[in-house]
């Protein structure tokens, strides 16, 4: 980014998770000194904790634009959360609530979040706006070229003994339980079983010393013969080129996940789950299909299906939905569009 000529300034531990006022507040005083340095038109905030500490910071900052992005409902707004994680999903909401008589516009990635959060905004309906994802950009995907998938094929073989002819299930996310890491291995040992054609592979980082995900010794366990944990790539591109379909059965509430829209770019076939924001890449049975969150039973009956697909019929389909929906031209000239625009006045809805 400072290569591009934008400054970069680190605000550590915005990234995290939590709602710790001191935290926040803390936070916010380190933001408002960089804004008032920095002096901005707008602020145009992405995840929750930033909207929260940007809102925080901007309260007593009238002549500056406030524009929060929703990128995810996320954990809190699991179905099955506890008496805990409901009272911080309420404290959460209420913070959007107040933050909606500061903010111009607020952002989402999906219909199911805009409804849920942006409801408890009370806000006009011309700010709430939804966008398709954060958007890809075709040039920042590395072209790959037929030998290098033939060379990554071969490694496979070398280093895990999967045949370079199988068709590959590529399942890309860190393995974290509410991404559906247990659902995934389920599935791929039960038609292994039934039908030993294909092989499973599962990129992405394991979560050591934590109830919230596998550790790389969990994983490793559960590996087979063409079943296997290839761990954090930096070349997953290339790995999703190999891949025949793309395979996430989230069950998190995502916003829409990155993973996915590279897929659909890359003129893969998608299996992923019935949640707001992954079935969004989805019309099943024509770029894929859609499956019950948490259902090992429905993933494997999904794989069973793809054996008799047109896979490429399906992956051609999936390249015009992210044409359609997913460019990233379309996210940013909608942000631009709003920078340019006068401003849009914070006028509740009429009840």
């Amino acid at each position: 980014m400072r290569a591009r000529g934008t400054q970069v300034h680190i605000l550590p531990g915005l990234e995290s998770d939590g709602l710790s006022p001191t935290v926040l507040l803390r936070q916010a005083s380190l933001l408002g000194s960089l804004i008032r340095s920095l002096a901005p038109d707008i602020v145009h905030s992405f995840t929750h904790r930033a909207n929260v500490v940007a809102y925080l910071t901007l309260r007593g900052e009238k002549k500056i634009r406030f524009i929060p992005n929703v990128t995810g409902a996320g954990r809190l707004f699991e179905n099955d959360a506890g008496p805990q994680t409901k009272l911080k999903r309420r404290a959460l909401l209420m913070l959007y609530s107040a933050m909606a008589s500061r903010c111009e516009v607020i952002y989402f990635q999906n219909e199911t979040d805009a409804l849920e959060i942006g409801g408890a905004m009370d806000l006009s309906s011309d700010q709430l706006r939804v966008t398709n994802g954060s958007g890809l950009s075709p040039s920042s995907v590395p072209s790959i070229n037929r030998h290098e998938i033939a060379r990554f094929r071969d490694a496979l073989s070398l280093e895990h003994g999967i045949d370079p002819g199988r068709r590959i299930f590529l399942f890309p996310a860190r393995a974290l339980y509410s991404k559906g890491v247990s659902q995934f291995y389920f599935a791929a040992l039960r038609y292994i079983d039934l039908f030993d054609d294909a092989a499973f592979l599962h990129a992405g980082l394991t979560v050591e010393n934590s109830p919230l995900g596998l550790s790389e010794a969990d994983i490793m366990s559960m590996s087979r013969p063409n079943i296997s944990y290839i761990g954090f790539r930096t070349d997953l591109s290339l790995i999703m080129q190999a891949a025949a379909c793309i395979v996430l059965p989230s069950y998190y509430r995502e916003g829409t996940p990155r993973a996915l829209i590279e897929g659909l770019f890359q003129k893969k076939p998608i299996i992923t789950t019935d949640m707001p924001g992954c079935r969004d890449t989805v019309i099943d049975g024509w770029n894929g299909y859609v499956v019950k969150p948490r259902s090992g039973h429905d993933l494997l009956s999904a794989f069973t299906r793809f054996r008799e697909a047109d896979g490429e019929g399906m992956g051609d389909n999936s390249a015009l939905m992210f044409e359609k929906k997913y460019h990233a031209e379309k996210v940013v000239s909608d942000y631009l569009e709003l920078y340019e625009s006068p401003v849009i006045s914070h006028a509740r809805k009429l009840r």
